[in-house]
C-alpha cells in the first residue's frame, strides 16, 4: 500500500518508528564506508594534536610547548608575553613573532597557515579525508534522514491538499531536518588509519593523562587536551582554555577540539548524541 495514502495516525506511527532507524543507520553507514587511508604510526606532537582536535588542539599544543620552555608567559590568565625561552619547532616561530602582549585569538590567527600545512600533509599521508571524501561520507551519513524527510514532506503536501491537520507531521519534519543536519555536520574527517594512529598514540602515552613532565606537556595536551595541565605549574593555561574546550574551541572548527571531531565513540556533546551525531 502506498504510504502517502495512509491515514494520519498510521503514517505518524510509522514515521516515529522509522526515525530511530534513521539514527542508527546514520551511525552505521559511516563506520562501514569510512576510507581506510594508509596505516602508519604518528609520533610528533603537532600532527597528533591536529588529528585529535584540528586547529584548536594544534594551537593549544604549540602554546603549551612555548609556556613549558619559558618562551611564553601567561599573565592575568588571558594575556601572553614573551619569555626567555626559544622556539623548539618551526611551528613555534609565528607565535614568537607576535608583539607582546597578545591574546589567544592572535595565537590562532598566526598559526592558521601552519595548521593548513599540517592538514595537507595528513591528507596526503592517508590519515585525514580530503574535502571530497568527507563530503561523500557526510552525505552518506545523512542519507537516511534525507529519505525519511522526503517521504514526510510528500505526505505533508498530500495532507495540505486534502485539508488534513499536518502540524504534528511538520514538527517531526523539523526534528528530522535538524537531526540530519547535525549528523551531516558531525561526521569527522579521519580515515580508519588516522583513528588507529591516534588511538595507538593515546594508548602508548596513557601515563601523560596523569603525570606529564614539563618537556612532555605539548604531547600530553596534543593527545588529551589542556585538562592534563590542571594541578600543574601551567594550570592557568588549562583554566584559560576550559570554557572554549567546553563549547568547541576555535570558532571555525566544525569538529571541535575534544568531541565529535576526534572520532571518539559515544559522542554526545553539543546536542549531537540525541540525534545520532558523532561517534561514527
Amino acid at each position: 500500500m502506498n504510504p502517502l495514502n495512509w491515514d494520519g495516525p498510521t503514517f505518524i506511527a510509522a514515521y516515529l518508528m522509522a526515525l530511530p532507524v534513521a539514527m542508527v543507520l546514520g551511525l552505521i553507514l559511516p563506520r562501514l564506508f569510512r576510507p581506510s587511508g594508509r596505516a602508519q604510526p604518528v609520533a610528533d606532537a603537532d600532527s597528533l594534536a591536529y588529528l585529535a582536535g584540528r586547529e584548536t588542539r594544534f594551537a593549544e599544543g604549540v602554546a603549551a610547548r612555548l609556556l613549558s620552555n619559558g618562551a611564553l608567559e601567561l599573565e592575568d590568565g588571558r594575556t601572553f608575553r614573551h619569555g626567555s625561552g626559544q622556539a623548539a619547532l618551526a611551528s613555534d616561530r609565528p607565535v614568537l613573532a607576535l608583539a607582546s602582549p597578545f591574546g589567544w585569538a592572535d595565537v590562532l590567527r598566526v598559526l592558521r597557515p601552519e595548521a593548513q600545512i599540517l592538514e595537507r600533509r595528513l591528507v596526503s599521508g592517508g590519515l585525514l579525508l580530503d574535502a571530497g571524501e568527507r563530503s561523500r561520507l557526510a552525505l552518506l551519513a545523512a542519507s537516511p534522514y534525507i529519505l525519511l524527510f522526503g517521504l514526510g514532506a510528500l505526505k505533508l503536501l498530500v495532507g495540505l491538499a486534502r485539508g488534513k491537520p499536518v502540524l504534528f507531521l511538520a514538527v517531526l519534519l523539523f526534528i528530522t531536518f535538524v537531526c540530519g543536519f547535525i549528523r551531516w555536520a558531525t561526521v569527522d574527517d579521519q580515515t580508519r588509519a588516522g583513528r588507529a594512529a591516534l588511538k595507538a598514540a593515546r594508548r602508548q602515552h596513557d601515563r601523560l593523562r596523569r603525570a606529564p613532565t614539563t618537556r612532555e606537556n605539548d604531547l600530553a595536551v596534543a593527545l588529551f587536551g589542556p585538562a592534563v595541565l590542571a594541578g600543574s605549574a601551567f594550570a592557568a593555561f588549562h583554566l584559560m582554555r576550559a570554557p572554549a574546550n567546553d563549547s568547541g574551541g576555535w570558532s571555525s572548527d566544525s569538529s571541535s577540539s575534544s568531541g565529535c571531531s576526534s572520532g571518539d565513540s559515544g559522542c554526545g556533546s553539543s546536542g549531537c548524541g540525541g540525534c545520532g551525531g558523532g561517534g561514527d
